[in-house]
């Protein structure tokens, strides 16, 4: 479709990574309305008209996933059939018209309750800005009186977690993320995983007032996230103001009282 010069310069304001997407989505625009050449009164039309529509959503809730699934080398988990599980319940708790009657109008995207999954420590998925995240993680043992002092541990764990003292290996625990990095290249099973799950955070979200999610599990196998998950959805239908997200509940509430209400 042909572009006028003004056209073209208003579409190269727009972030190369997404000008690809932005230039189809307004020659579709000009293309249902019969016109085969897009000018900058056509252009500043069509972005006005579908910037409002992208702001809505149809959906009350988003689930995003990372490539883990897909063999990544660091994935611990494989979480598709725990997806799946979610998913239901998220449907189930019918989040969409739930939403729609607090906020009174459209939902958009900062409305959705989003939950997130990552199969490994590294939260490629964002997982600290979703209201419910997931990362695959293990829990360890250590076995001092096998340690060959090999020191092949130090060099692996990439958050400097570990200590060799003459008795053998020593995790620093506020420093390990549970990647398992150290028990997969050591020997003679000094360091072993005993336990693979889920960390569970609750209460991410960005906007004005940004807020890092929470760790309310350090590690869960997949029933408790279900039932972690089920009593979060309670809270927050109950505590709900106008489609806020959960973190806005969390610091209203106040962490311990809503720990305590989720875990009890």
């Amino acid at each position: 479709m042909e572009w006028t010069p003004e056209a073209e310069a208003w579409l190269k304001r727009v972030p190369f990574w997404v000008r690809k997407r932005v230039r189809r989505a307004v020659e579709d625009w000009a293309a249902s309305r019969g016109k085969t050449r897009i000018t900058e009164a056509d252009f500043l039309k069509a972005r006005e008209e579908l910037r409002d529509k992208a702001a809505e959503t149809g959906e009350g809730y988003t689930v995003e996933t990372c490539f883990g699934g897909a063999g990544c080398k660091n994935a611990l988990t494989d979480s598709a059939p725990l997806l799946r599980r979610v998913e239901d319940l998220l449907r189930k708790a019918d989040l969409t018209s739930f939403l729609r009657e607090k906020v009174g109008g459209p939902l958009k995207h900062h409305h959705q309750f989003r939950v997130a999954f990552s199969e490994c420590p590294n939260a490629c998925s964002r997982i600290h800005i979703a209201d419910f995240g997931l990362n695959g993680r293990i829990r360890l043992e250590v076995e001092p009186g096998l340690c060959s002092f090999c020191e092949s541990c130090l060099e692996v764990c990439e958050e400097e977690a570990l200590r060799l003292t003459e008795a053998g290996p020593v995790v620093e625990e506020t420093r390990c993320v549970a990647c398992g990095a150290c028990t997969r290249i050591c020997p003679t099973g000094a360091l072993r995983e005993v336990e693979r799950g889920y960390r569970i955070l609750v209460g991410g979200k960005l906007g004005r007032r940004p807020r890092l999610a929470t760790e309310i599990v350090p590690l869960a196998r997949e029933e408790e996230v279900l039932r972690i998950l089920e009593r979060v959805l309670r809270i927050y239908r109950e505590e709900n103001r106008r489609g806020e997200r959960l973190g806005a509940i969390i610091e209203r509430l106040g962490w311990e009282e809503f720990r305590k209400r989720v875990l009890e």
